[in-house]
């Protein structure tokens, strides 16, 4: 609780995710609560979302697994192999996953609805 706390305070100076200044857009130097990974996942996951919302069926045949990819590398390769990414990198991976996020979960909302019309 007191790291929520501690995280909270901070905003404006360290993203909420991560806490690396340098890994979140500036503002007119304030800090964005999100690192450019977070950012750029939750902005294509809403954009894509709206956009497949109205859309009965979704003919992209498991394109989202591979979408998916580039940000459970580029994450596992920081992690264990401390090779460092860089922002552009960081936009790139979060736009696709977020993009692949939006699919998965209208894929899995036409099931739902299918299977609750049975």
């Amino acid at each position: 609780m007191k790291w929520l706390i501690k995280r909270l305070l901070l905003i404006g100076k360290i993203p909420l995710c991560n806490g690396i200044a340098s890994r979140a857009p500036h503002i007119f130097g304030f800090c964005f609560p999100l690192c450019y990974r977070c950012t750029f996942v939750l902005l294509s996951f809403f954009i894509t979302f709206v956009l497949i919302y109205k859309k009965e069926k979704i003919n992209i045949k498991n394109i989202y697994l591979i979408l998916l990819l580039p940000l459970i590398i580029d994450g596992s390769l920081q992690t264990f192999c401390s090779i460092e990414s860089n922002n552009l990198r960081r936009s790139i991976t979060g736009i696709l996953f977020g993009i692949a996020l939006a699919i998965l979960i209208k894929k899995l909302f036409i099931k739902i609805d299918e299977r609750t019309v049975l």
